[in-house]
């Protein structure tokens, strides 16, 4: 479990459709930016989540679920329910965890390299712009759905991923899925179901 760690990290956000995929023209990517802007209006966010480990040695994916929530400005927590209990909790600066009662907390302030990745967790799940000097961004249309693919360039992220995909709802330009590319091709897919905008969040969800 602890590698999951690094593969949610890296990240923060699923990504399989049939429809054919093209590159976004210059006045596509700038229609998308403005779309995105406008999720700034989002001040909280939760969803159930599908994730769905594909490694090359298994014919079959792993699949477990849980349970994600965002509350602006610093908050996030990502939980997993099933088939374990594992819970990460990202406010006041530090990364709160519990795997299976066994609790830990991580200092943000003491690593640029997480500090970087929660921003970037944060900004996926709300769906804002994404820092071009941290990774190399390239812009999609998959059918009707916007892409967005993301290529880190810090040398510690590469060990542990080598793209980041982002599907983007076509009726409300939320992340929906989140598609994890390891450097040996293997993937982790998240499918975000049952999204609510801007509702109430205890911060009580936000404790170990």
């Amino acid at each position: 479990m602890k590698t999951s760690v690094f593969y949610f990290f890296l990240f923060i956000a699923p990504f399989f459709l049939s429809a054919q995929t093209r590159q976004m023209t210059a006045s596509e990517v700038n229609t998308f930016q403005q779309k995105l802007k406008k999720t700034a209006e989002v001040k909280s966010l939760s969803a159930d989540f599908i994730q769905y480990k594909h490694m090359s040695f298994m014919k079959k994916p792993v699949e477990s679920a849980g349970k994600v929530y965002v509350k602006q400005p610093n908050k996030l927590s990502w939980a997993y329910v099933s088939p374990f209990q594992y819970k990460m909790v990202f406010k006041d600066g530090k990364i709160f965890i519990n795997d299976q009662g066994d609790k830990k907390t991580l200092d943000l302030g003491n690593s640029k390299q997480f500090e970087k990745i929660s921003k970037l967790i944060s900004s996926s799940m709300k769906g804002s712009g994404y820092d071009e000097k941290e990774f190399v961004v390239t812009y999609f249309k998959k059918g009707n759905a916007d892409m967005v693919k993301l290529r880190p360039k810090m040398n510690d992220a590469k060990k542990y991923v080598k793209e980041i995909e982002l599907l983007f709802s076509t009726k409300d330009e939320q992340v929906e899925e989140v598609k994890l590319i390891e450097p040996s091709n293997d993937y982790t897919r998240f499918v975000l179901k049952n999204r609510k905008i801007n509702t109430t969040i205890d911060d009580a969800v936000f404790n170990l």
